[in-house]
């Protein structure tokens, strides 16, 4: 996090710190929950929209971002809802999207972008319906028809494609 912060111009160091924060942050036990909540405590999620902002153009960037984000915010519990609510208070909802939009052509993106969308989004309270409302509004659905168009021979796309498409219905 501190090298996310500490160099927000470095392409090379958004980059691979979105990734090294998408791998840290990545699994389902005990371990891995604190992981996600620590990352949250430090400013991550903030960190990784502001290096998404930052690159829009650099497919990279744009695709371990939305890993990262989908990474920190997955958990149901009132840790892991607190997480998807600060990542739509940051922008990560629109950052997503517009990764998408101006990444077509890398499946890594949309597929990573579809992930985000639906960990940031998902939950049953008045807070996620917002969200997916949200997300709708600023042009989710057709964002992921997009996607699964463009990459009809990519089965993880099209997998999560669905999953967001379900989500909002």
């Amino acid at each position: 996090m501190a090298a996310l912060q500490a160099h927000p111009q470095d392409v090379g160091v958004q980059e691979f710190g979105c990734l090294a924060l998408a791998k840290v942050c990545s699994g389902t036990d005990a371990a891995a929950f604190a992981r996600k909540q620590r990352a949250a405590n430090v400013g991550g999620i903030e960190l990784v929209v502001a290096a998404m902002q930052a690159h829009p153009q650099l497919a990279g960037v744009q695709q371990y971002g939305c890993l990262a984000m989908n990474n920190v915010c997955f958990g149901t519990d009132a840790a892991g809802l607190a997480r998807k609510q600060r990542a739509a208070d940051a922008g990560g909802i629109e950052v997503a999207l517009a990764a998408m939009q101006a990444h077509l052509l890398v499946a890594g993106v949309q597929q990573n972008g579809c992930l985000a969308l639906v960990n940031v989004c998902v939950g049953s309270d008045a807070a996620a319906r917002a969200r997916r409302q949200r997300g709708v509004t600023a042009g989710a659905t057709e964002a992921v028809v997009g996607a699964m168009q463009a990459h009809p021979g990519v089965a993880a796309v099209q997998r999560q494609g669905q999953n967001v498409r379900d989500l909002l219905a």
